[in-house]
């Protein structure tokens, strides 16, 4: 019986030696105004039954809605004033004004 040994890759690991490619660091965003508004909504999750509010971000960075907890409807928003975009994390996001729909 004949047998051989071969030295498996683990985790992701290549067998061959790359060369190390050079990575520009990311390209910093900064901090940009976006426009916010609440829209109110009946959570069954909570057996207090009222209504609570998410606050809909139009972020200026990846053209998309974030949505935040801002929690109950007749409270001020306990929402973050500033948060960073998920599709292009160097990006950061505040909001000068948030509108409440009706």
């Amino acid at each position: 019986m004949n047998s051989t040994t071969t030295a498996l890759p683990m985790f992701g690991e290549d067998t061959e030696q790359d060369e190390a490619q050079i990575q520009a660091p990311p390209v910093r965003l900064g901090m940009a105004a976006a426009a916010a508004h609440l829209v109110p909504y009946r959570d069954t999750q909570h057996e207090d039954g009222e209504p609570r509010a998410l606050l809909v971000v139009d972020c200026p960075f990846c053209d998309h809605q974030h949505i935040h907890s801002a929690g109950l409807t007749t409270a001020p928003p306990v929402c973050p004033r500033t948060s960073r975009c998920v599709g292009r994390p160097t990006g950061t996001y505040y909001f000068p004004a948030v509108q409440r729909d009706r």
